[in-house]
């Protein structure tokens, strides 16, 4: 039986599309994989110069491994959150940190003086790496503020909401 009160309309949910952040997700994890996971994991010593890179010592080349390792473990968080980013969102979380952390951390490595005798090629990737993680870092931040905020405005177990 119907009711004859008339009801009000409840309105639906906006559909959040995450169309950009899928997109910020996906450059994130072709670039992470091709510049940095890759040479971290399968470059042997003597083919870091071709790149302009310095020969790693062989005592630092298991860390340069599990660098690369940790690269690809955070790729599968960014291919979770690509393919359903509101069931993922502290992987947005994770980029904004890491890309940004790497970003000052070769700026501030850079001004020091850590650069100042590797090749051109090795300059350029160097610094190139700070652009990009950079531009990452504020295009996750853009992209995925509709998770975030989503995530900051869903009430918490035993939260109470204070009026």
């Amino acid at each position: 039986m119907v009711s004859p009160r008339p009801r009000h309309a409840v309105p639906l949910p906006t559909p959040v599309s995450h169309t950009a952040l899928r997109r910020v997700l996906a450059t994130k994890i072709l670039v992470t994989l091709a510049l940095w996971a890759a040479p971290a994991l399968l470059l042997s010593p003597p083919s870091f110069p071709v790149f302009g890179l310095p020969e790693p010592p062989p005592g630092q080349l298991i860390f340069i491994r599990l660098l690369g390792a940790a690269y690809v473990a955070l790729v599968v968080g960014y291919a979770l959150a690509w393919r359903a980013p509101a069931r993922h969102p502290g992987t947005i979380l994770v980029g904004v940190v890491s890309n940004g952390l790497a970003t000052i951390v070769i700026v501030r490595e850079g001004i020091a003086g850590a650069f100042a005798d590797w090749t051109t090629l090795g300059a350029i990737y160097i610094w190139g790496s700070a652009l990009v993680t950079a531009g990452l870092t504020a295009a996750l931040i853009v992209s995925g503020r509709p998770v975030l905020k989503r995530i900051a405005d869903r009430p918490r177990p035993g939260a109470v909401k204070v009026m």
